[in-house]
């Protein structure tokens, strides 16, 4: 019984986080990026606002955006109680038990856009574990 119980809590665990990523995709992520290759850097600005650095590529010399998103999850801890019955009389035994959980995952994606001179975006590249729309 306990263990039923408990994967069907981690079932729900994980259907639940599914839902919350959604249809976010690395691939969805990218076509945005892409689309924007030949356009101002000021579209990037308009939607995402301002970059939290620049830097000049060291091989080509131009300017290079970057964004740096970062975010983090905290599992909580699950609990659980179990009845255990015995064939040797009537008594019943009631325990708590603390699971797995309280877990903090670390999400980030950076995001890379190198302009020319008149800041049009030519190329765009990223980073980590959280590059998705």
């Amino acid at each position: 019984m306990q263990r039923s119980s408990t994967k069907i809590k981690l079932i729900a665990l994980t259907l639940g986080l599914l839902v919350l990523t959604g249809c976010a995709t690395r691939e969805r992520y990218e076509s945005e990026l892409q689309g924007w290759v030949g356009s101002n850097i000021k579209v990037v600005m308009d939607a995402w606002g301002y970059p939290s650095g620049s830097f000049e590529s060291p091989t080509s010399g131009n300017l290079v955006y970057v964004w740096d998103k970062q975010s983090s999850y905290t599992s909580p801890p699950m609990l659980s109680t179990t009845v255990v019955t015995g064939s040797r009389g009537t008594s019943i035994g009631t325990g708590l038990g603390v699971g797995f959980g309280g877990q903090t995952m670390s999400y980030r994606c950076q995001t890379y856009f190198e302009v020319d001179k008149t800041k049009t975006i030519l190329s765009w590249k990223t980073q980590g574990n959280d590059c998705r729309k």
